[in-house]
């Protein structure tokens, strides 16, 4: 088995089913979205929901010295950095201010000449006629390359977002997320997202607010690449930043955009587009040559320049990736000859390991071995190493290499990622020292991978429906990562290898009776045996939906497996059910030409057709198709369909549908004790109303009172409230409930309260509370259940590993069969919804 430890994200989440699906609820309460407003916020915020841009310090201050080298006609010059986030907001601010007429320059130092400000470049910009510098993404650090700038009479604004660990620069303005006293408590801002948020306020004082967000797509970019939380702010810039790069303004970028994708305008870009595939293309840039040309390929507006830059660009990020693959190969390759895995920490020190690459072959040496790993290029004639170091979750880098700062020429960085240079000579004892440091300070435990599920998820649920409310959690990154699910108890057809090197493996998987094929697991070649051991597996997993041949297809993509725990029962299967919230979405693909006519469901023996009248015009998918079954079949739920969207393609009409459940009454009978039953029927079918249930509608319908009653939870209200509904809409009157707040309206014939807050108790016919409430002319109804004494109370997340369970989510025929059991004294499991029964 591999080295992985399953972490279950916030086991302690118990969903209410406030506002959306279960699992959705789960995996927002995982990402610390919990309020109905929070809630609101993550799926439907806007641009108009952004923050004040003049709530970070400085920001107000920097506008009126931006305005005032416009109106003396200065020659601003923005200071950049050579990764992706250094390339936008340089990009960025060059457009942005171009377009307000300010005279504008850039300048990006190589990567040899180092992260950040240097002095040489402030002088070189002096010379150049320069008075006014903004930096992005840098000089948040450089204290003494700010004075020389001051020295040299340049005003400088600084936008940064990296950690503040001295004294403020004395800089002309400071504008940095992470300030102490910032207006705003939010931090998360990349460079480019920070730059951002001075063009807004610069652009809203010049009127031209809703022009600025078309410069989005630069900003999504940045924001991306640069690996910051998707969340707040960010959120919302790069949600509307990925929309724009269908169609970018920027010639350079919709060029390249066309270059890579087919069809980029019908195209749905996500953040995996953005971090595997365009910005490594602006990387290349950087890592391997001058990032300036990155610049101007967003900057420039002729077409044949843009055309030679794209193809200069494409084939340095593959020689970027060749010698990413060579060095890589050779990493692994030492790794492995001297054990070096076997160590607390991976150190791997050689010459011609370009610069501009081992943070990348850092980071893929980590994800294959999960230890924290350093690679070194060596450079014999200066006498050094330059070092790129990635870490696990639970080894703080930057205070490990606090712990020997003598060793190092200079060095920095955060917990999970860092960088020094160090003398050649000491190599040999920062390797001894750091391996010593993490094996003091390492548990077992901590090196185990952790695979951080978001929820258990049953394959019945996976269904057009999910992925459509999946997609509200969309832009997936850092701080809001793709969902990560498990799947209990499965088991697998067509296993095989796949791959040129058969290093992937690949297989069906089945459970609920639902099976969804082609599952793929890459670079898993090392559990080919393992898996082979084991007929049922637990399954950790990603979601993704494509479309081939103008249909929807569910794909799994596996993160991990490991041998299933034996389950005495199929509990999960009927949580997950009772779990659906309706009304859900689904598709079905036809021929024929329709209108947006009235549809209805029907059963068949293997399928659910959708019909015109009599006709069928098609049938819905497989997922959705077993779980109404499945529902129609456990719970005797009936379904109503109705067309939300048509959309022609070229080999069928896609029909978006919306399904509900079907909770309308209708009764042929007459007398009330026959439309009693039938009511009875149709909300718990054979079941017997309880002994409260019975208590209330006796006291309402046979002795003609108003009724107090004072009861738990989980005691069947619902389906009296239902009975007392569908009895007089049989009757055509109307009934009226109100829940905790009285807001009573006039025009109903009968009244329900439901609560502890109310005041005037004559107003209503039927109150319900947990607390004691007398009224002359009232009956008063005190529930006295208790539990009987063969039911013992469990969580429902024992329940499918016990015999003899009871829970109202069973199916109707278990449920009748476990009552007949529970009253002949027969020892039962229950969870506590058994309080509805008895």
């Amino acid at each position: 088995m591999r080295n992985t430890k399953w972490l279950f994200k916030s086991e302690e989440f118990k969903s209410e089913n406030r506002y959306i699906d279960k699992d959705i609820e789960q995996i927002l309460y995982n990402r610390g979205v919990e309020s109905k407003e929070e809630v609101d916020f993550f799926i439907n915020g806007t641009l108009e929901n952004l923050m004040n841009p003049s709530d970070l310090a400085d920001v107000d201050k920097a506008v009126q010295r931006i305005i005032e080298a416009k109106e003396k006609k200065e020659t601003v010059w923005i200071y950049g950095d050579y990764d992706v986030d250094g390339i936008t907001s340089t990009s960025l601010c060059y457009l942005a201010l171009k377009e307000l007429g300010l005279e504008v320059k850039y300048y990006i130092p190589l990567r040899d000449e180092g992260y950040g400000l240097n002095k040489e470049a402030l002088s070189y910009i002096k010379k150049e006629g320069g008075n006014l510098i903004i930096t992005v993404d840098c000089g948040i650090s450089s204290i003494a390359e700010v004075d020389h700038c001051n020295s040299l009479g340049i005003n400088i604004i600084i936008t940064d977002h990296h950690e503040i660990n001295n004294i403020l620069p004395e800089a002309y303005a400071v504008i940095n997320p992470k300030r102490k006293d910032n207006k705003s408590e939010y931090r998360y801002f990349a460079g480019v997202g920070t730059a951002f948020m001075l063009l807004l306020a610069l652009f809203k004082k010049e009127n031209k607010k809703n022009d600025i967000y078309k410069y989005l797509d630069i900003v999504a970019i940045g924001t991306i690449a640069d690996i910051v939380p998707l969340k707040g702010e960010n959120r919302l810039l790069v949600k509307r930043g990925l929309e724009l790069l269908k169609s970018s303004k920027w010639k350079g970028l919709n060029m390249l955009m066309k270059r890579l994708y087919e069809n980029p305008i019908d195209k749905k870009f996500d953040t995996y587009d953005v971090g595997f595939i365009i910005a490594p293309i602006f990387n290349a840039a950087g890592r391997l040559e001058d990032a300036k040309t990155a610049v101007e390929l967003f900057v420039n507006d002729s077409h044949v320049v843009c055309d030679n830059l794209i193809y200069d660009l494409i084939n340095k990020n593959s020689e970027r990736k060749v010698i990413q693959e060579e060095i890589l190969k050779k990493a692994i390759q030492k790794v492995e000859e001297n054990k070096l895995d076997e160590n607390s920490v991976i150190v791997v020190a050689e010459e011609n390991f370009h610069h501009g690459v081992i943070g990348i072959v850092a980071s893929k040496i980590l994800d294959r071995y999960y230890k924290p790993t350093i690679i070194m290029e060596v450079k014999p004639k200066e006498g050094i190493a330059t070092a790129s170091c990635r870490s696990i979750e639970s080894f703080n880098l930057i205070e490990g290499l606090n712990s020997m700062k003598d060793l190092f020429v200079k060095y920095g960085g955060h917990a999970g990622a860092a960088g020094f240079s160090i003398p050649i000579q000491n190599i040999e004892e920062f390797s001894e020292r750091i391996n010593k440091y993490a094996f003091e300070n390492l548990s077992i435990e901590d090196t185990k991978k952790p695979i951080k599920i978001d929820c258990e998820l049953s394959m019945i649920k996976i269904s057009f429906d999910l992925m459509d409310k999946l997609s509200l959690l969309e832009p997936y990154g850092f701080g809001n990562a793709s969902p990560l699910f498990s799947i209990k108890n499965c088991k697998y057809l067509n296993f095989r290898a796949i791959g040129k090197e058969k290093n992937h493996l690949m297989m069906d998987l089945i459970k609920d009776g639902v099976e969804i094929k082609n599952c793929v697991w890459f670079n898993s070649e090392d559990m080919l045996d393992i898996i082979l051991e084991n007929k049922n597996i637990d399954v950790a997993f990603k979601l993704k939906m494509e479309t081939y041949k103008d249909k929807y297809q569910y794909k799994i993509f596996i993160e991990d497996i490991k041998p299933s725990k034996k389950t005495i029962n199929n509990y999960s299967e009927f949580e997950a059910l009772c779990s659906i919230k309706f009304p859900i979405k689904s598709i079905f693909y036809t021929r024929r030409d329709i209108d947006n006519e009235k549809l209805n469901i029907s059963f068949l023996s293997d399928d659910v057709s959708i019909n015109i009248g009599r006709n069928s015009i098609g049938f819905l998918d497989n997922q959705t198709k077993i779980l109404l079954k499945k529902m129609k079949e456990y719970y005797g739920y009936n379904f109503k369909i109705s067309i939300t969207n048509i959309v022609k393609k070229d080999e069928n009409f896609n029909v978006h549908v919306l399904i509900d459940k079907d909770d309308s009454f209708k009764t042929l009978s007459i007398e009330p004790g026959a439309i009693f039953k039938d009511i009875k029927s149709s909300l718990i079918g054979e079941l017997d109303y309880n002994s409260l249930q019975k208590k209330v509608l006796k006291a309402i319908f046979k002795d003609k009172k108003n009724v107090i009653v004072n009861c738990g939870n989980k005691r069947g209200v619902k389906t009296i409230i239902k009975t007392i509904q569908h009895y007089y809409a049989l009757m055509n009157k109307k009934t009226f409930v109100a829940k905790d707040v009285e807001k009573k309206e006039e025009g109903y014939d009968y009244y329900i309260y439901i609560g502890n807050n109310i005041k005037e108790l004559k107003e209503y016919n039927l109150i319900i509370t947990t607390k004691k409430m007398e009224c002359p002319g009232y009956e008063y109804i005190q529930d006295d259940f208790s539990v009987l004494k063969n039911i013992k109370i469990v969580e429902e997340k024992e329940m499918e590993y016990l015999d003899k369970i009871f829970s109202f989510k069973l199916p109707l025929k278990d449920k009748i069969e476990a009552i007949k059991e529970i009253k002949l004294g027969v020892q039962y499991f229950a969870t506590e919804d058994i309080n509805i029964i008895f």
